[in-house]
């Protein structure tokens, strides 16, 4: 309630809370969790956020796909028994952590179950569950940045996987310009039937469609290849990307600006109190 403090109360506050660099809390409580559970809250879904990161680092990293590799400096040893192992350790660490991380959120939930005015079990629940956290976090965001920076990439063996299925994965842009000049139901069972006999048959989809009479109508052999190659349906992707790495690096550049100034304020209320 602040009552021994008087009328003063909010400026003894709204002062100290300057020289620690925080915002004041408009309720005094001690048994008001709800803003470190939001806190741990949203480190659990930026831990999930650099899991999904490390986990299609791993997936990708599999011999089956080959299409990206992290940094693996010279001299590590994948296994004591096979020499040629190259293991995605800095993705399954962080897999792993951010496991951590996301298994405290209910913890933190649990410890806004305080009882009256202050309950030293909930609050030892909150501090282990907001201390694992930030310390999990650390660790994650480190590694992360270890993995990100260092990552190699293999574009010609993603363009070998595109080319596994024989042009099938590109029966989408075939069917719609098919549908320009047939209409797209008609179009969609054409290649349906083809697509599916390339399937079972294991004979090139594009072969297939370079012979089908309805086909041939509409697209020469040139515009079929033309049609089947994916680099010329990639959509938006490569502005998406850019768009949000320039967003990205806004945030980021706003975040060191924040961090600056509350630095600088603290610093400064250091001095004023020597």
């Amino acid at each position: 309630t602040s009552a021994s403090f008087g009328l003063d109360a909010p400026k003894i506050q709204s002062r100290f809370a300057d020289r620690l660099g925080l915002r004041t809390m408009p309720v005094h409580a001690r048994s008001i969790n709800d803003h470190l559970a939001e806190y741990v809250m949203l480190l659990g879904m930026l831990a999930a956020t650099a899991g999904k990161i490390a986990n299609e680092t791993y997936e990708l990293m599999k011999e089956e796909f080959s299409e990206v590799e992290e940094p693996i400096p010279e001299g590590t040893v994948g296994s004591s028994t096979m020499p040629h192992k190259r293991n995605p350790k800095l993705a399954q660490d962080i897999r792993a952590a951010t496991a951590e991380v996301r298994a405290l959120v209910p913890l933190a939930l649990e410890a806004m179950l305080t009882e009256h005015e202050a309950d030293r079990t909930n609050m030892n629940v909150m501090r282990r569950a907001l201390e694992g956290a930030c310390i999990e976090t650390g660790d994650v965001l480190q590694r992360l940045l270890i993995l990100v920076k260092g990552l190699r990439v293999f574009p010609d063996r993603m363009r070998s996987n595109l080319d596994l299925s024989g042009g099938l994965i590109m029966s989408e842009p075939i069917m719609l310009e098919l549908g320009k000049k047939m209409g797209r139901q008609r179009a969609h069972d054409v290649v349906y039937e083809e697509s599916q006999a390339a399937a079972i048959g294991k004979v090139a989809f594009r072969d297939l469609l370079a012979v089908n009479q309805t086909v041939r109508k509409f697209l020469s052999d040139s515009e079929i290849d033309e049609v089947l190659d994916p680099l010329r349906y990639i959509g938006l992707s490569t502005h998406i990307a850019v768009e949000q790495a320039r967003f990205a690096r806004q945030d980021a550049d706003e975040i060191r600006t924040i961090d600056g100034v509350a630095a600088a304020r603290i610093i400064n209320a250091e001095a004023d109190w020597v």
